[in-house]
């Protein structure tokens, strides 16, 4: 069974993504391949980029055409066609270019006896915590024909069967009554976006595929386990203070400070 990691992301993450590349090469064994996708406007800079020579399975850097105007919604179409950029995959590792790993992992830390660990919690009680955060409920209840209830990015990385992704773009053409692509091409580009590609996957996994994956409830912020990832605000500036979340408590730290501490 191969797995591999997928990455979509574009210039202004770069700063981030080589130090994400570099977590993969000394955190990471047994991954068949790593898959980095950016615009077309962006694959010089990419290819430019510094890499660590013993990164594993990289391959070449891979490119797509951006819809004009609305970039942030065409990744997120990209992400629901994973199994085309990875097409030796059998499960598929998403991370962001702004995630770091901070200890070894293998694939078996992800995926247990053949099934992908899901991470969930109940919008009702994850909004009593954060309010707000069932701002993407709503827009992944529009495309799917059950009721959604639970939240499933609770944190990177999100992996999936391959088998996934093509049932989730048939749902969202079957409930829209729209081509997927034209579905997400109508939705808007700015936050709050009107489609949640994470908890689309994650909401058709647990209701139609709920045998294949290995399904654990979260409840507060510190019950989140360390992923052996830490996320950063790619947002903002790499050498300038951010509040981030590690291991559950909420914290003011330097991205360039602590992933020199963790790298070097």
């Amino acid at each position: 069974m191969k797995t591999e990691i997928f990455i979509v992301t574009f210039r202004r993450d770069f700063q981030y993504l080589q130090w994400c590349l570099r977590s993969i090469s000394k955190f990471a064994t047994g991954f068949d391949k790593i898959h980095v996708l950016v615009p077309d406007t962006d694959l010089s800079d990419l290819v430019a980029l510094p890499k660590p020579d013993n990164l594993i399975g990289i391959v070449a850097p891979k490119a797509f055409a951006e819809w004009p105007g609305l970039g942030f919604v065409h990744h997120m179409w990209q992400i629901l066609n994973a199994e085309k950029w990875c097409p030796d995959a059998d499960f598929i590792v998403h991370i962001d270019g702004d995630c770091i790993f901070n200890s070894p992992v293998t694939p078996e830390t992800y995926i247990k006896n053949g099934k992908p660990i899901l991470r969930y919690e109940p919008f009702e009680r994850l909004g009593q915590r954060h309010p707000g955060s069932d701002v993407w409920r709503e827009p992944t209840q529009k495309c799917l024909p059950f009721p959604v209830v639970n939240e499933t990015m609770r944190c990177h990385p999100e992996v999936y069967h391959r088998d996934l992704y093509p049932a989730v773009r048939t749902v969202i053409s079957v409930t829209t009554q729209m081509n997927a692509e034209d579905y997400l091409r109508s939705t808007r580009n700015e936050f709050p976006h009107q489609f949640c590609e994470f908890n689309t996957l994650g909401n058709v996994a647990m209701e139609m595929f709920r045998d294949k994956y290995l399904l654990v409830e979260l409840n507060g912020d510190r019950a989140v386990p360390d992923n052996c990832l830490h996320q950063f605000w790619s947002r903002g500036e790499i050498d300038k203070p951010q509040q981030t979340w590690i291991r559950g408590e909420l914290k003011t730290v330097t991205p360039l400070d602590m992933m020199q501490t963790i790298l070097t």
